[in-house]
């Protein structure tokens, strides 16, 4: 492959027809907050690598009900706007300029589609929200599916059937309404009989389900020639989109390991917000060890590429992937198509740590730096409570409630490619070691990563 061969991301010029859908989609849903993202008044960004834990710390922080949140992350929306290699630039850096030379209706649809997304949980099973939901539900699937021509209207009259018809079966029987993952295979089950073929191996849903009521096709769980959300893709629940009430008062979490490289750009995004890093931080054998895991999954598909890549480990074993890159796109990707698996994994580690560590202060004096450990959530209970306890003292908000519970009982797998365990890298170290170089180290040892044998 070319050195300077850019990356391919075909949602970033969604074609005509998808154009209207999104645009009928988006007209389905009620009016959000005007002018939210000019509100928010403080953003915590979780920066970390990929594979790094962001997804279980995003997942337990959204029990807290003082913090706002995306449901998914922020990366659809950009790609909607044209703010993704290559129209962007040629890996996933972005910063003011690129926000500024939007033009008038991009930075519309941007503000617009955030002011939708932000916000926090709603309770499931309230009838009161079976509207917003369902009209939620469709502009999520076609944002999922941009290669399916299915208007979403249809899509959201037979998520409204499927509710209901469940909801009628749940007081009938005495029964509670199924949880939002049952609902939802229900759903793709009767979307699939209309001809739509959503692949439910697509999905962030617990394998337990995935095996008892669907078969297995995470073999053909490769995207279409357009991409805007990355597999695997967010489940839709219900959802209550912020105020300008909490726009002031409630901090943003912002989780997406690419906004490692993106943080002047989310600075201009929210322009009156205090602005918060945590930086999430994960020994390099153990994330380079879940990158691995992470590029023979059946998801996390980034980047479609101009030319199909060859690095050693992935495309022999996965052929289908060959012009896919996985996870985030970091400068002097070019120097990585060919190269060995473990070899590009390591340089995502490095590459999105040292973009942390780099990051100049801000204009208006320093960026208030957090940093938490990934091997002090996944240890003890009492280990992981103390540590959200102090996430929560510096963010200044309650420890208690929900949030506690959260960090105290541990939330499932999010998006994992096999539940945490302490040292699984070891069971590859020998390759691991070998992949890890002089760079490595030098960033390891920025991290506090100095004693391999403390690394799990």
């Amino acid at each position: 492959m070319s050195p300077h061969a850019p990356a391919r991301t075909g949602a970033s010029a969604p074609r005509p027809d998808l154009d209207g859908r999104l645009a009928a989609a988006r007209g389905l849903r009620p009016p959000a907050t005007e002018g939210l993202t000019g509100r928010i008044r403080d953003v915590v960004v979780l920066a970390s690598s990929s594979r790094g834990g962001s997804s279980m710390v995003a997942e337990t922080l959204r029990a807290s009900e003082a913090l706002l949140h995306m449901q998914g992350e922020i990366n659809p929306f950009l790609r909607l706007t044209g703010l993704g290699a290559p129209h962007s630039g040629d890996c996933d850096r972005l910063d003011a300029g690129h926000l500024a030379g939007l033009d008038p209706d991009q930075r519309a649809l941007l503000d617009t589609e955030l002011a939708h997304d932000i916000g926090s949980p709603a309770p499931w099973g309230d009838p009161r929200d079976d509207e917003r939901f369902v009209t939620d539900v469709a502009a999520r699937l076609v944002m999922q599916w941009p290669d399916v021509p299915v208007d979403p209207v249809v899509l959201a009259r037979t998520a409204g059937s499927v509710l209901a018809r469940l909801r009628v079966k749940s007081l009938a029987s005495g029964a509670v309404l199924p949880c939002p993952e049952s609902f939802f295979l229900t759903l793709l089950t009767e979307l699939t009989r209309l001809g739509l073929p959503f692949n439910p191996w697509c999905y962030d849903l617990p394998a337990r389900l995935l095996h008892a009521e669907t078969a297995d096709t995470r073999s053909t769980a490769v995207p279409g020639e357009t991409l805007i959300e990355e597999p695997p893709f967010v489940l839709p629940r219900p959802w209550c989109p912020a105020t300008a009430h909490d726009a002031a008062t409630r901090p943003l979490v912002v989780k997406t390991p690419s906004n490692a490289y993106r943080f002047g750009f989310l600075r201009a995004l929210f322009p009156r917000a205090r602005f918060r890093i945590v930086h999430l931080t994960r020994n390099p054998a153990a994330a380079v060890n879940g990158l691995h895991d992470g590029w023979l999954h059946h998801g996390f598909h980034a980047h479609r590429m101009a030319r199909p890549l060859g690095i050693g480990g992935y495309v022999d074993r996965h052929p289908e992937n060959r012009w896919w890159w996985k996870f985030d796109l970091p400068y002097g990707w070019q120097e990585f198509t060919r190269a060995p698996l473990l070899d590009v994994c390591a340089f995502q580690w490095r590459s999105a740590h040292r973009a942390v560590l780099d990051e100049p202060d801000g204009a208006d004096g320093p960026v208030e730096r957090i940093t938490v450990r990934f091997e002090d959530l996944i240890g003890t209970a009492a280990g992981r409570v103390a540590c959200f306890e102090r996430l929560a003292d510096r963010l200044c908000i309650p420890f208690d409630g929900a949030f506690r519970r959260a960090a105290r009982d541990g939330i499932g797998p999010v998006v994992a490619t096999a539940p945490p365990r302490a040292g699984r890298w070891r069971e590859r170290a020998d390759a691991i070691r070998a992949a890890l170089g002089p760079e490595d180290k030098e960033v390891a040892e920025r991290l506090g990563y100095t004693d391999e044998a403390e690394w799990i």
